[in-house]
């Protein structure tokens, strides 16, 4: 896995939902993010923002799994295996072939494994490292909390398998699932068979972990950073303003806040430029320059 060529954009949505089911409403609060009537085909600036999300939950999540301790990790696959002792190591992949049952993917440079099921578990796994994630479903739960898809890791990253054949293959992967530790697990939504209804909750609320805490701030130093980026967008005083290089030269650092029912927010001003973006107050090439100050290097399809 590299950073390199993750998150290579792509303007092709995951899925299109019909105008009559989504609302007008909707509908109209997403057009920015495509750039036809038939919300067919992403819009440039969804690229950018949707790739600089990306990249930031890319560069999150590396650093937390530099965080994790590797006995720790060990010792919860041990307690996985235990737990459900049908799991063997694989040694050839192609003895699973039209095999039905469960798996457990091990990304030991990452201390990271993945608990899957399959009518054939030789073929998904190998749909699991020659596969990419849609563009559009990179980031799921936020910036700081999504998990890194796991069809992201390549072949040599998956350095040990383990598997199991069972007929009823969706309980085998719920238990193993149950028994992983979320904090090494690359699970996004929990295992099992799960109905329509149950994976659109599972969608709608995706398993996160904190990859950063933030530095300490108020709601009123959020208040005031967003005053900070509205005033620069909106500074006048000078034809010759260089706004966006005025941006690029912000402390983009992670803040932690509170709000006043308690619940904690994590957020930068690189968080309220992109949304300064979503909202038409920059421009495709203001947007794309701004990402090359900091440090980015831009990539169109």
């Amino acid at each position: 896995m590299s950073r390199a060529i993750y998150g290579y954009p792509n303007r092709k949505p995951h899925e299109r939902m019909p105008r009559e089911l989504v609302g007008e409403t909707l509908w109209h609060d997403v057009a920015w993010a495509y750039r036809d009537a038939l919300n067919a085909e992403h819009s440039d600036m969804y690229l950018l923002v949707q790739r600089d999300r990306a990249l930031r939950n890319f560069d999150l999540s590396l650093r937390y799994f530099g965080t994790l301790d590797r006995n720790g990790f060990e010792e919860s696959l041990e307690h996985l295996l235990v737990k459900v002792k049908s799991l063997k190591p694989v040694e050839r992949l192609d003895d699973w072939v039209g095999a039905d049952g469960a798996y457990v993917m091990v990304f030991d440079g990452y201390k990271q494994l993945y608990v899957g099921q399959s009518s054939d578990i030789r073929r998904r796994i190998r749909a699991h490292w020659s596969g990419r994630k849609s563009f559009d479903r990179l980031v799921f739960g936020g910036v700081y909390r999504s998990i890194l898809p796991v069809d992201e890791f390549r072949a040599f990253d998956n350095t040990r398998i383990f598997a199991a054949r069972s007929r009823n293959r969706h309980w085998l992967e719920e238990r193993a699932e149950r028994a992983a530790d979320p904090r090494y697990t690359l699970n996004r939504i929990s295992g099992g068979e799960l109905s329509p209804f149950a994976m659109m909750i599972a969608a709608a609320h995706p398993r996160g972990r904190g990859h950063v805490d933030g530095t300490e701030a108020t709601e009123a130093d959020l208040d005031a950073a967003y005053a900070q980026v509205d005033g620069i967008l909106g500074d006048t005083r000078s034809p010759n303003a260089d706004v966006v290089a005025e941006l690029a030269r912000l402390d983009m650092a992670v803040h932690l806040s509170r709000r006043k029912d308690g619940a904690t927010r994590l957020w930068s001003r690189r968080d309220i430029i992109n949304h300064a973006a979503v909202r038409g107050e920059l421009t495709v090439p203001q947007f794309e320059r701004f990402l090359t100050l900091v440090g980015e290097t831009v990539v169109w399809p």
